[in-house]
């Protein structure tokens, strides 16, 4: 549409007003993200050391189906609970930042029990 016939028809173009958000959703933001950090910081390392061990054994013609079934299945696991807490109707009537908060502090411990579960697996 000619932006002279919508100013002529419904006035001048103004931009919706941003909603304030409710008290505290600020803070639950920042927290949520500092967990989220916390989260990915911890298994950023073994999912590279991962990869670049099934990479290496690919380059060498091993045989690396069985090691990335084993190696993937338990993260596509936490990863399929975290989604399904996502959609439950508790989770889902909260604000934004309470359910990235919430379903991070599941994350949380999920993510050091595979830490735990690795670090005892390579002693």
């Amino acid at each position: 549409m000619n932006p002279d016939t919508y100013a002529a028809l419904y006035g001048p173009g103004r931009p919706a007003p941003v909603p304030a958000g409710r008290k505290g959703e600020t803070v639950l933001a920042v927290l949520a993200g500092l967990v989220w950090a916390a989260v990915l910081t911890l298994l950023a390392w073994p999912a590279f050391a991962f990869l670049l061990t099934v990479t290496w054994l690919a380059a060498e013609g091993e045989p690396v189906d069985g090691l990335l079934l084993a190696g993937l299945g338990v993260p596509l696991a936490a990863t399929a609970l975290l989604a399904l807490l996502a959609r439950t109707p508790v989770v889902r009537r909260m604000s934004m930042p309470g359910r990235f908060l919430t379903i991070g502090a599941v994350a949380l411990p999920i993510a050091l029990g595979i830490l735990t579960w690795l670090a005892h697996a390579a002693a």
